[in-house]
């Protein structure tokens, strides 16, 4: 009779942990779920900006690169904090790190001028060609350490 009843209590502990980790493992799979989907949303916001990047050319093309990156970053910046909340911690310093990289955002600027000073890495004395060629470059890069 004891042994019935250890083997119940063994039985019915089983089930628990086995309920258990499969609720973990299902949380956990709906949480890399949301981040794929942020992702993916995170990289389609750059879509028309890359678009217009790898347009016709134009006559008037002096710093229009630059311009360009001007009028999207709001969609690209609400796209970013977006994915931010989303992922863990450690992609979350990642992604950190490569948004630095793609805007150059610097901290000695005054908040007046980060706006006006930023994409400034864009700006190029070669060609407007090579202005188009760099500002595509920072956007395919940041899309690919996101990606990761």
């Amino acid at each position: 009779m004891a042994n019935e009843i250890w083997a119940a209590l063994i039985g019915v502990a089983g089930a628990i942990g086995g309920v258990w980790y499969g609720a973990k493992l299902s949380h956990q799979a709906a949480r890399d779920l949301l981040a794929q989907q942020a992702k993916a949303e995170f990289a389609s916001a750059f879509t028309d900006t890359l678009l217009k990047l790898s347009g016709p050319i134009h006559e008037d093309r002096m710093g229009r690169a630059f311009h360009i990156l001007q009028e999207d970053y709001p969609r690209h910046f609400a796209a970013y904090v977006k994915l931010r909340t989303i992922l863990p911690q450690q992609e979350q310093e990642s992604i950190d790190e490569a948004w630095k990289h793609y805007a150059r955002d610097d901290k000695n600027d005054l908040p007046e001028e980060r706006e006006f000073y930023r994409f400034k890495h864009v700006l190029s004395p070669a060609s407007d060609e090579h202005q188009f060629m760099l500002a595509a470059k920072h956007i395919n890069s940041l899309l690919a350490r996101t990606a990761a």
